[in-house]
């Protein structure tokens, strides 16, 4: 049994209300691949033709499920997905591959599904053998719907310290629509999409052409800026899938669909949410960090700086020990090598103007950065005074607990 995880200081002290997802199916299965006290496997069904779309980790080390998802993806239709925490299935040769086909086949009989349009997500540890039969027995014993998906949530946990999950609604053409994700992820976390995951349904009908292009454009300012210690996953994956439940008479065709901005806005919601709980639940994490470059010239150059200073181990540490040590941030930004005027160059941390005009800001009081440092939310700006771009990302400090986790993990 693995060990168990103390409540992260910065989660929500009210678990959001989630709902489910017309024209969706929960069960949830102990395969004991953790303890008999959790659930450990979460399957969705889709009671009819289903749209997905899906971003992968860019690692060279990647899981079989996401070879495999990369295959039915070209379906473009989804009828079910099938989630396990406890073992990433990663680095499993053949049998890892065989695994999947074999939980395929009982699935596709058991609910009368194409083996072709099941998708698989895996969560946990890299390279230890894919407990199959466990989660083959699990599944064979029960067919009982939950219709509770905060316990999807909950299933998908693994060094997660709370469940993960929102659900929005919003109107289209006077009909209700919801979009409810859930998400694992706390340590290992840099996702480049695309051990991240995360799952958004909603129950409008969309193409899956255009399920594609919103879940790109909503992922690149979402998952992809959050960092907790800067190694990408071999599992990190997004989906975004549709029941298709509910039809409007006049479909949506087209990205540029003007109704494509109110369901944008309810998306964001969402992925934003959920992205910022990750961070929220860090490994050891005591304090969310809201870090924006700003003035840029252009994006790239912006969020460049800016994750520099998010995965910098000793700029996360100064953080933790509430020590307004600016100049880490000064060296993250130099390793970038973007050329940057250093006499234009300002830092704040909240409000406060730490250094300007190629120095430190000596007029500032340090007892009063000190005590801004305490909070558990603290923010860094940093003004290039070179262009109009900006960019933000998400991350968290670097604790004793970081260690404590990550030197213990597999035991």
């Amino acid at each position: 049994m693995r060990q168990k995880y103390r409540k992260s200081p910065l989660a929500p002290k009210k678990a959001n209300k989630v709902s489910s997802i017309q024209g969706i199916e929960l069960y949830t299965y102990c395969a004991n691949l953790y303890d008999k006290s959790r659930n450990d496997v979460a399957i969705f069904i889709f009671k009819e033709k289903g749209s997905i779309a899906e971003v992968f980790t860019q690692s060279s080390m990647r899981s079989c499920t996401l070879d495999w998802n990369e295959k039915a993806l070209k379906k473009k239709e989804v009828q079910a997905i099938i989630i396990n925490s406890g073992n990433a299935n990663t680095f499993t040769g053949k049998k890892g591959h065989q695994s999947l086909i074999k939980i395929s086949e009982l699935v596709s009989n058991m609910f009368n599904l194409s083996k072709s349009k099941i998708f698989f997500a895996s969560t946990g540890v890299i390279g230890e053998e894919f407990p199959e039969q466990k989660i083959i027995n699990a599944i064979r014993k029960n067919k009982i719907k939950n219709n509770n998906w905060m316990d999807a949530a909950k299933a998908i946990m693994t060094t997660d310290t709370f469940p993960k999950a929102i659900s929005s609604k919003t109107k289209v053409d006077n009909k209700v629509v919801t979009i409810t994700g859930i998400t694992k992820g706390s340590g290992m976390i840099e996702p480049n999409m695309a051990t991240m995951l995360g799952f958004i349904f909603i129950d409008l009908e969309i193409p899956q052409k255009i399920l594609q292009a919103l879940l790109k454009q909503l992922n690149a300012k979402s998952f992809n800026r959050i960092s907790v210690d800067g190694d990408e996953s071999t599992n990190d994956t997004v989906i975004l899938a549709s029941s298709n439940k509910i039809k409007l008479k006049n479909k949506i065709n087209s990205i540029n669909d003007k109704r494509i901005n109110i369901l944008k806005t309810s998306l964001y919601k969402v992925f934003s949410s959920l992205s910022e709980q990750i961070v929220r639940d860090g490994e050891g994490a005591t304090k969310l960090i809201k870090i924006k470059v700003k003035k840029a010239k252009n994006i790239l150059q912006a969020e460049k700086i800016a994750r520099s200073i998010a995965n910098s181990n000793l700029f996360k540490t100064a953080i933790y020990g509430e020590d307004a040590n600016w100049g880490r941030i000064i060296m993250a930004i130099g390793k970038t090598y973007e050329k940057i005027n250093q006499s234009k160059l300002k830092i704040y941390f909240g409000d406060y103007l730490v250094a300007m005009n190629g120095k430190a800001n000596t007029k500032i009081n340090n007892s009063d950065i000190k005590k801004y440092l305490g909070q558990k939310e603290v923010k860094i700006q940093i003004d290039l005074a070179i262009g109009n771009s900006h960019a933000d990302i998400l991350t968290c400090d670097l604790s004793h607990k970081y260690i404590d986790i990550n030197a213990s993990y597999k035991s």
